[in-house]
């Protein structure tokens, strides 16, 4: 048997039974048994035929002599519980199912999944699948897939797919541009392996330099982001994550489940684990393409090389739209530029040598290698354009980034590619060379974008939601969180209990009580309807605000009152500063998120917050405080004092903590929590449990 079987069962058996095994022109048992041809161990075919391509053919898995790693099944569905179970006595490690007819199809296929999954399970068979694409090691070679072809191998890139036209993709991208992989998992329907275990298995994967996931779900969400969490601080990984517009806002009482909706979470969750999402399959794989082929960036400064004043000033202005820095030079440096270029050339940045053809082979070698040996730059993208996509000009700038890689240069070059498609041969001479080339400027500075994003992201220390929940001790404050929605004074004293400031308030049943209660907390105070049918106060009228004396409090109080049976009324001093909002969610995939932003009764309209999954630290509270659009707010306008926005962060760990500490609770919202130049404090919240 293999060490470690499972996953590594998968991409390195040493023999491999393929069930379905075929002669057959044109059947799938024939297309995977050409496929496997090139394996370097040994197949052995699984059918009723007597033999196949020549060698003896075996009735069941069970009489193949000798051990089996792993057997791909290509049967029709009905036949694969029998055969796993086969499998399982064999003490198979892993199967490949190919079959549909599953829970795609389903109820009648949901329930064969299920006696599949049952009979992997029971024998100790992990199964890939099913309804799925294959297996593909190319560095093996393995290809136990449905495709016409092999990817070409010793790229790095390690690719995680649902959809089989992905796993064809691949194919077809290193046949035109230069794509390199190491290994293709297709998961089909997800049946047993789960994202989180892919994830964990190609990070220790030594083949293995950069992680593309091209999914239609997340499976074990809570266990990806925990092993995403501590995978890209080491390796970066590019993920399109479909299902952005699916409505998924929930029937909420509060405001952070209004804005919580799933794919915000699943954004956030990704972001903050260190995930480059983008939007699309080629997005992800041009990324993959830039960290595979050069050395990782290391900051966002960029230089652009190019010959047309057009596309150098759209190119950086995409960039730009990326978050990236396209900076003038220094003096220094331009002047070494100025002396290399024509005089009528610019050597601002982005470096504009003009049409001067017959120097193209001379210039843009020398001017690469000097803005990437500057120390003034993190990335270089030259322009080849039309006369400059020269078979010539391309194979200088390989030798120039050849060079640099020879010396231990860390700034990668990517080449932006204007060129008809006659010139493809001479791009080639770049990918062959791991430089890659990127049509038009837009893939371009998209493709770098996310290359600088996962750059920036590596060697960063995995945040205090990466470690599984039971190795964290959160804090649970001896309070009972019954169902529903709490009443205010229970609430009130939860949050206290977790170490979050709440204003002082009263809980009144009468208007005399509240009179008395304005008295005590002195002037001036506002007065607050508690009732749990009028979850938003303001939507009914129930806050009253600047209340200075006592005909006021109680004429407002008996206003409250009446506005519901058995409406109380909550007396408040009143206190002025930033509107925030901070809240938790529980989310079906995520589990326990915090919600911080701008609050106030606009909170939903603004829509200025962040996400995070919880728990997290006070640096990364901070970071989300700072993210907000209207973040500048913090650092004091027209005269106001700046915000100490450490108790601020104080309090989103200490709401992120209470949420993952009490399972109990499915949401929670503060809003607003008023923030100043000396203090913070909550002046109205609701939590709802079960």
């Amino acid at each position: 048997m293999l060490t470690g079987g499972g996953l590594a069962a998968v991409f390195d058996p040493r023999r491999v039974a393929l069930v379905g095994a075929s002669d057959r022109a044109g059947s799938m048992g024939r297309l995977l048994w050409d496929n496997l041809a090139d394996f370097p161990g040994e197949v052995l075919p699984v059918c009723q035929a007597a033999t196949v391509g020549g060698r003896p053919a075996y009735p069941d898995l069970r009489d193949v002599p000798g051990e089996v790693d792993l057997a791909v099944i290509a049967t029709p569905a009905a036949t694969v519980p029998d055969i796993i179970a086969a499998a399982a006595a064999k003490r198979v490690s892993a199967v490949v199912v190919l079959s549909a007819g599953f829970a795609e199809t389903g109820p009648a296929g949901a329930k064969l999944q299920a006696e599949a999954v049952a009979a992997a399970r029971a024998g100790g068979v992990r199964l890939v699948g099913p309804n799925c694409f294959g297996v593909q090691n190319a560095d093996l070679p393995l290809n136990a897939s449905i495709s016409a072809g092999a990817p070409r191998g010793g790229g790095g890139v390690s690719i995680v797919t649902q959809s089989g036209s992905y796993g064809m993709a691949v194919h077809a991208l290193g046949r035109d541009e230069g794509l390199r992989v190491a290994k293709v998992f297709a998961a089909g329907n997800k049946a047993d392996i789960t994202d989180a275990e892919l994830l964990g298995y190609l990070r220790e994967d030594p083949a293995t330099s950069v992680i593309c996931l091209l999914l239609e779900s997340i499976t074990d969400a809570r266990g990806f982001f925990a092993e995403a969490c501590r995978t890209t601080p080491v390796k970066p990984v590019i993920a399109v994550v479909h299902g952005r517009t699916r409505a998924g806002q929930r029937a909420a009482v509060s405001h952070t489940a209004a804005l919580a909706t799933d794919d915000a979470v699943r954004d956030a969750a990704l972001r903050q684990a260190g995930v480059a999402r983008v939007r699309t399959g080629l997005q992800a794989l041009d990324a993959a393409r830039a960290l595979s082929g050069q050395p990782m960036p290391r900051g966002p400064r960029v230089a652009v090389v190019t010959n047309s004043g057009g596309t150098g000033v759209e190119l950086a202005d995409l960039l730009a739209d990326e978050g990236l820095e396209v900076p003038e030079l220094s003096g220094p440096l331009q002047d070494e530029l100025r002396a290399l270029l024509p005089g009528y050339a610019s050597a601002r940045n982005p470096v504009d040598m003009t049409p001067t053809w017959r120097l193209f082979t001379t210039l843009y070698p020398a001017t690469i290698e000097l803005l990437a040996r500057s120390g003034e730059i993190d990335v270089v993208v030259p322009v080849l354009l039309q006369r400059s996509a020269s078979a010539e000009v391309a194979a200088a700038v390989r030798d120039a980034v050849a060079r640099l890689r020879d010396d231990g240069v860390p700034v990668p070059v990517y080449v932006c590619w204007v060129a008809p498609r006659a010139a493809d041969a001479h791009a080639s001479l770049l990918q062959e060379a791991g430089v890659p080339c990127f049509p038009w400027p837009e893939r371009t500075a998209r493709a770098v974008g996310v290359a600088v994003r996962c750059g920036l992201q590596a060697g960063r220390p995995p945040g205090p939601a990466a470690s599984p929940p039971s190795l964290q001790p959160s804090p649970r404050p001896a309070v009972p969180v019954g169902p529903g929605l709490l009443a205010p004074d229970a609430a009130r004293e939860l949050l206290a209990a977790a170490g979050v400031p709440v204003i002082e308030t009263v809980l009144c049943d009468s208007a005399a009580m509240a009179v008395s209660a304005a008295a005590r907390l002195g002037y001036p105070v506002v007065a607050k309807v508690a009732h749990p049918a009028l979850t938003h106060k303001s939507d009914v009228g129930g806050v009253r605000l600047g209340l200075f004396t006592a005909d006021a409090v109680q004429s407002a109080a008996a206003d409250l009152l009446a506005l519901a049976d058995g409406a109380a009324v909550l007396v408040q001093p009143q206190r002025e500063g930033i509107e925030l909002v901070i809240g938790g969610v529980r989310d079906p995939e995520f589990g326990p998120v915090i919600m911080t932003g701008f609050g106030g009764v606009l909170v939903e309209a603004r829509r200025d917050v962040q996400l995070a999954v919880a728990p997290v630290d006070e640096a990364q509270a901070g970071a989300l405080l700072r993210s907000l659009r209207g973040a500048a707010v913090f650092t004091g306008l027209r005269g106001r004092p700046p915000v100490d926005l450490a108790p601020v962060a104080a309090m989103i760990v200490a709401v992120g903590d209470l949420m993952a500490g009490h399972p109990e609770i499915s949401e929670l919202d503060l809003n607003p929590v008023l923030v100043g130049a000396s203090a913070s404090i909550v002046v109205d919240w609701r939590i709802l449990a079960g």
